[in-house]
């Protein structure tokens, strides 16, 4: 690992020069580094703070009015704002029953554990991103280490077959299509560098740090003692998957809007009281009490009523939905991480080494002339495509486990 460590180091250098900060980072530091520094779950914890706002908005009582009424001109004195001729003072106070009050303040509420649980499922969603995006950075710059060696190796035959060359010891046959060989190996190396600029690019947006940062990532194999019960991952999803929560709370959020909207049908009360009426009555001074209200003749709020029943059925069809969606999506990660599981398996660690020492035992009989050109190039392509078949087959294990967490709701493994 710490060679590992310092040959990627070494081709960053290289590649990006010295202006740049090389930072290693493992899984669970970048899984740090997003719940403190991500952007968009940053912006997801203030629609936390907007529906609790909302919610005590909701609690609040409306306010009084006061009603100021003076004369604005009196003829008989040819006066302008002659309130002591006229002029009246009253109080209005409006009042909600049938409930209005009250399930306006239990939806508010509900919409705040909505926004709390959504935040939650942000939060899911970005560390899903966040694991595949590592490791594909990982699988990239394991990629690349192995491309720089059997590179470097190619470099030094290359230059012994070119002394070859001169003194007629090797075809020019032979040495072009080693040539041809060495550059096709540089042009996927090359390929492979542009695409893990990309992944990298994608990680620092997603954890927030400078452009100008190197960023070193591990591809490591968790370790598994226990055997999974797919049954167990699905009842598990049920009850604690963010966004499955989310559709539950939506059902008690359209049942409440329903009974507000059927409590709105009920006019609000508005009483009124006027302490002192001077010249616009039959009584000088005149003290009244007024009750008003609208009579529901034609809106008796029936549009909304109706509207808020179909948002209760349908709220009830998309949560039978989303769970059925997520009883399948935990079954298919499953049988996908089952079946990367098992195909790990197959490349023993003697085999991985049997191959290494098969590829150093051709170099050094190529060097020899004890074996052909087309058997070196033979031994180069299997030794380049089994290493980079367990990189892609060990990403692909990674991946498998992120998205089993991410169909879980948790993690399952860590």
């Amino acid at each position: 690992m710490k060679l590992l460590v310092t040959v990627i180091t070494l081709l960053f250098i290289v590649n990006n020069g010295y202006g740049q900060e090389t930072l290693s980072l493992s899984y669970n530091d970048a899984r740090i580094r997003l719940m403190r520094e991500n952007l968009r779950l940053l912006a997801a914890y203030y629609d936390v703070n907007i529906a609790k706002a909302e919610a005590k908005q909701a609690k609040l009582w409306n306010n009084p009015y006061f009603i100021f009424n003076g004369d604005l001109y009196s003829n008989e004195t040819n006066e302008y704002f002659h309130f002591r001729n006229q002029h009246l003072l009253q109080i209005e106070q409006t009042f909600s029953y049938a409930g209005k009050h009250t399930n306006s303040v239990k939806l508010a509420r509900i919409g705040v554990e909505m926004a709390e649980k959504q935040v939650e499922d942000v939060m899911r969603c970005l560390l899903f991103e966040l694991g595949t995006i590592y490791n594909d950075l990982a699988a990239l710059q394991q990629r690349q280490v192995l491309y720089n060696q059997v590179i470097s190796n190619y470099d030094r035959l290359i230059e012994a077959t070119r002394k070859q060359l001169e003194v007629g010891a090797i075809s020019l046959n032979e040495a072009l299509r080693l040539e041809s060989e060495y550059m096709a190996v540089k042009t996927e190396a090359l390929q492979n560098l542009n695409r893990q600029e990309k992944a990298m690019a994608d990680l620092r947006t997603i954890l927030r740090l400078p452009e100008n940062t190197t960023i070193l990532a591990e591809q490591k194999i968790p370790f598994i003692e226990q055997s999974l019960d797919l049954n167990n991952l699905i009842e598990q999803a049920i009850s604690s998957r963010p966004d499955l929560e989310v559709m539950k709370i939506n059902k008690r959020y359209q049942e409440r809007n329903l009974k507000l909207q059927r409590s709105t049908s009920v006019p609000d009360l508005k009483l009124a009281y006027q302490p002192r009426d001077r010249g616009s009555n039959y009584v000088r001074p005149y003290q009244g009490f007024n009750v008003e209200f609208t009579i529901p003749l034609f809106d008796r709020n029936q549009g909304r009523i109706q509207s808020a029943e179909f948002k209760v059925k349908k709220s009830l069809l998309e949560f039978e939905q989303m769970e059925n969606r997520v009883r399948n999506e935990v079954v298919a990660a499953y049988n996908r991480y089952r079946h990367f599981s098992e195909g790990l398996l197959n490349y023993k660690p003697e085999f991985i080494n049997q191959i290494s020492q098969l590829n150093e035992s051709t170099n050094q009989n190529f060097k020899k002339r004890n074996i052909s050109l087309l058997e070196f190039i033979d031994q180069q392509r299997i030794y380049i495509l089994t290493n980079i078949q367990l990189i892609e087959l060990r990403q692909q294990y990674l991946n498998s486990i992120n998205e089993l967490n991410f169909a879980v709701g948790s993690s399952v493994i860590d």
